[in-house]
């Protein structure tokens, strides 16, 4: 995620932080200020509870990647964000029944940390916790107690991420458990509209108790489980593309031995942002980027040749390679543009823009 900066790397995951929780924290200075008066102490020990809350969901998050790491899923890394943290997986896993592990781990660990927070209350504290009561869980019954207010707030983190409302947890948890007798598409499109439909239901009732968070939780869901479901849908088309479905004709603008400025005034009006550059017609040298070429005027070598500016070898993908494979391959060696060749030659080119 952009704007976000590295600042720990955790059993092999970077934990990163978007400097937009800066304005988060900010916010809880100037809003203890305005109740309690401007006290640094009390400042900083609601900043400090804010942090350790975020900690935990730092730790929710954790609980995601390390169960989709026994399923074989790499996590690029975990941002923590004002609305949350972010585990960025590299894929969802889709054997059967794996994304339910991989998404109720998260809450799990905020159980897991209320049961902690319990226990040594109770034997250490000797305070009486009826843990399954109404009564604990309402934060206007409690002494400001650093570590019962903590506990509220992981049970609370814990059951509404367990909401079958998608994307979150318990509506992936849904849809992993629909897609043991359905398509995955069709499980999609079940938890998408049941998120939807309990989205609608936090935000109306937002509304009429006047409580803005909840309305702007629910719209927030609402268009989330909107856009995960679009977002699958793409991924399964996709899925059935082919390479030879979706690739361009050969272009022949480029060849070794051109000059620079030629080679600028041939691709000034064509919108691709790659090019093959060519040894002979059939016979690729490399590829070159505008961004490259234009590098090149702006040091004033236009009279010079291409072929010191070409990256040599372009990547070349079956016809039969599906679309989200081809994405893939481009995604991870950050290609521009392949090419598309069978036992024949080469048939094609995928550009990066169009795809």
């Amino acid at each position: 995620m952009k704007g976000s900066f590295h600042i720990a790397t955790v059993s092999g995951i970077p934990v990163k932080i978007h400097w937009s929780f800066g304005l988060l924290l900010l916010y809880i200075a100037y809003d203890t200020s305005q109740t309690s008066g401007f006290k640094w102490l009390s400042i900083l020990i609601s900043i400090g509870f804010v942090l350790s809350v975020f900690f935990c969901v730092i730790l929710h998050e954790f609980g995601h990647a390390l169960m989709a790491r026994k399923f074989g899923v790499r996590t690029h890394d975990i941002t923590m964000t004002p609305i949350g943290g972010i585990a960025r997986l590299e894929r969802m896993p889709e054997g059967k029944g794996q994304e339910f592990w991989v998404a109720i781990a998260g809450p799990m660990v905020n159980f897991v940390i209320v049961a902690v927070i319990w226990v040594g209350l109770v034997i250490f504290k000797g305070i009486e916790l009826p843990l399954f009561s109404s009564s604990l869980w309402s934060f206007e019954n409690q002494p400001p107690s650093y570590f019962i207010i903590l506990l509220l707030a992981n049970g609370y983190l814990g059951v509404f991420n367990l909401l079958p409302a998608f994307p979150m947890d318990g509506g992936r948890m849904l849809r992993s458990l629909l897609s043991l007798k359905m398509s995955r598409e069709r499980a999609t499109q079940i938890a998408s509209i049941t998120g939807q439909v309990l989205a609608s239901g936090l935000f109306i009732v937002g509304l009429m108790r006047a409580q803005p968070t909840l309305a702007l939780i629910g719209l927030f869901i609402f268009f989330a489980a909107r856009q995960e479901n679009a977002m699958l849908q793409r991924q399964s088309k996709l899925e059935h593309s082919l390479a030879a479905d979706f690739m361009e004709p050969l272009h022949h603008e480029l060849f070794l031995g051109q000059q620079i400025q030629d080679a600028q005034e041939k691709i000034q009006k064509i919108k691709n942002a790659a090019f093959i550059v060519w040894s002979r017609p059939g016979i690729p040298a490399g590829y070159i980027t505008k961004e490259r070429l234009l590098s090149a005027h702006m040091m004033n070598i236009a009279d010079g040749l291409v072929d010191p500016w070409v990256i040599p070898v372009p990547v070349v993908v079956g016809p039969h390679a599906t679309a989200r494979q081809v994405i893939g391959i481009m995604q991870q060696q950050k290609l521009p543009i392949v090419l598309v060749g069978d036992h024949n030659g080469y048939i094609g080119e995928i550009h990066w823009e169009n795809v």
